[in-house]
């Protein structure tokens, strides 16, 4: 004959099984840290465009600058908890970059079977002039877009993605 266990200890034993679950659960779907330049072993931008939200007024709206954005890719490719790390200048463009990222679609990269959720952060150009006109001019530009990025350039916080060269 089967002994059923007391109302208690069965309670107590169920509740436990959920909570294991629920922590299996959460750790499987935990987003990894990967660098931007790491990120296509994951996952690849499907979206034909990005979409953004452009203000008609504020403060440094047409001044060159960059954005550093941090967000997670969820397992089904889409953004979430899309964050501005930095602005620069300050300024009123930081909902055109996190509306762009928080567009995007992403699509799992051939050796991402295990579709793995991921926090990455990215550096957005935003206002800065196309390498156009005469190989002197060009490289003029290109100086001009490496100082505004390099302004940008940042070491991600402790709780961010990986440093290059880890991930």
């Amino acid at each position: 004959m089967r002994r059923v266990p007391p109302r208690p200890a069965f309670r107590a034993g169920l509740a436990l099984t959920v909570l294991l679950a629920a922590t299996a659960t959460t750790a499987q779907t935990t987003p990894r840290p990967v660098a931007a330049k790491d990120l296509a072993r994951y996952w690849l931008v499907a979206s034909e465009a990005m979409e953004a939200l452009k203000p008609n007024t504020g403060v440094n709206l047409y001044v060159p600058s960059c954005a550093v954005v941090r967000y997670v890719i969820n397992s089904d490719g889409s953004t979430s908890d899309v964050v501005l790390e930095k602005l620069v200048p300050a300024g009123d463009l930081g909902i055109v970059a996190t509306s762009a990222i928080d567009s995007l679609q992403y699509a799992a990269a051939p050796s991402n079977q295990a579709l793995t959720p991921v926090v990455t952060r990215v550096t957005l150009p935003l206002n800065l002039p196309p390498l156009r006109g005469t190989p002197e001019e060009r490289a003029k530009l290109q100086a001009q877009r490496d100082q505004v990025l390099a302004a940008c350039e940042t070491q991600p916080p402790k709780d961010g993605p990986a440093p290059a060269g880890q991930s």
